[in-house]
């Protein structure tokens, strides 16, 4: 009797393991998995950004300390008088649930018709299974 006690057990315990590692690698997701969801939430955020689509990007921000729709709208258009000739991600980093996206992009500026070039540091946040971008709009 003392056998079956014994393997009952066991197998509980090998079930108990197995399901925590189950469960624990279903909600983590791998670090190359991250940084291409992070690459493809950045790209499409600023294809949306250059297009405009401001209530699309409002919804993939990071919605903590961020202004009303209304605001942020006012706050983007004016951002979007720097007229930008291309942008592209180049590098990405994890560290956690935060990830930096180095952004390189060209763009004009009024009265100037030489271009400039520039690579800029993104932040997002790893929040709810999404990427979130980590507007810096106050």
């Amino acid at each position: 009797m003392k056998k079956r006690t014994y393997g009952i057990s066991a197998l509980s315990g090998i079930m108990a393991v197995y399901m925590a590692l189950l469960f624990g690698c279903a909600t983590m997701p791998r670090e190359a998995d991250l940084e291409e969801s992070l690459r493809t939430a950045a790209d499409g955020y600023w294809k949306l950004r250059l297009d405009e689509k401001f209530e699309d990007t409002y919804k993939m921000e990071n919605d903590q300390g961020l202004p009303p729709f209304e605001k942020y709208r006012d706050l983007a258009r004016a951002m979007n008088k720097i007229r930008i000739t291309s942008i592209s991600v180049k590098e990405v980093k994890i560290n956690g649930d935060k990830g930096d996206v180095d952004l390189e992009w060209s763009y004009m500026l009024p009265n100037i018709s030489k271009p400039f070039h520039q690579t800029i540091k993104d932040e997002w946040l790893f929040r709810g299974g999404k990427w979130r971008h980590a507007a810096q709009m106050r």
